[in-house]
């Protein structure tokens, strides 16, 4: 249901979004490299809720779809890797602009800077064991893990978060959530890890392009005044 516009009142529109990321969790010598495709919708509605203060805000919905998901055989070169990543970001939806985001935690700067020089310009995330998501230039960020997991997490229980059950390693992807154990410290800290021996390269690359989409959907609402 709409509502009337009126004077003296600001109104916060929603803006729609249909956009893709990439996330990419960069293995090392015995975890493999994961990679994830999601598409990202929001999708404005006819409703406006007051939120105090004479600010209507539009209601959305969102989506976010995993599209595909691998992982890359160990063993794999970085170039070889990198030139893979060249290669799927070259294919339609997303050569029209997808956002690359790497968690370049274990293997440091270097992969990034190859992405770099192949022109992929990644945003690259440091995985943290701390409370706070900061910047450090331009496009990169250090994120905590529990910030990562929980927000997937949420975005599961609201069905917003979808998995193709075509996907090759849909499967795997599921058997790497149930690994996921989440423990609290004496002072209260919430920390995520997958079992011990278990990977968490899937569940990471998917975690890390929601981070994103959900990051940048922070901007994606514009106020609109009459």
């Amino acid at each position: 249901m709409g509502v009337m516009l009126q004077e003296n009142q600001r109104y916060v529109a929603a803006r729609a979004v249909d956009r893709w990321i990439v996330g990419v969790d960069l293995g090392q010598s015995t975890d493999p490299t994961a990679i994830c495709a999601l598409h990202h919708r929001v999708v404005p509605l006819d409703n406006w809720k007051p939120k105090g203060g004479g600010v209507w805000r539009q209601a959305a919905t969102h989506h976010f779809d995993v599209r595909h998901l691998e992982r890359l055989s160990l063993g794999t070169s970085y170039p070889a890797q990198v030139q893979h990543v060249v290669n799927l970001m070259g294919r339609p939806p997303l050569n029209a602009g997808a956002t690359l985001v790497i968690d370049e935690t274990g293997v440091g700067r270097p992969v990034g800077d190859l992405m770099d020089d192949a022109r992929l310009k990644p945003t690259r995330v440091t995985i943290t064991a701390g409370l706070e998501t900061t910047q450090h230039g331009a496009r990169t960020f250090h994120v905590p893990k529990g910030v990562l997991i929980s927000g997937l997490d949420a975005r599961l229980h609201t069905g917003e978060l979808r998995i193709a059950a075509a996907l090759s390693d849909a499967g795997a992807l599921a058997d790497e959530l149930k690994d996921f154990q989440r423990s609290v410290s004496a002072a209260g800290r919430a920390t995520y890890a997958a079992r011990t021996g278990a990977h968490d390269d899937l569940v990471l690359s998917v975690a890390i392009a929601l981070w994103w989409a959900t990051y940048g959907a922070t901007s994606s609402v514009e106020p609109l005044r009459i």
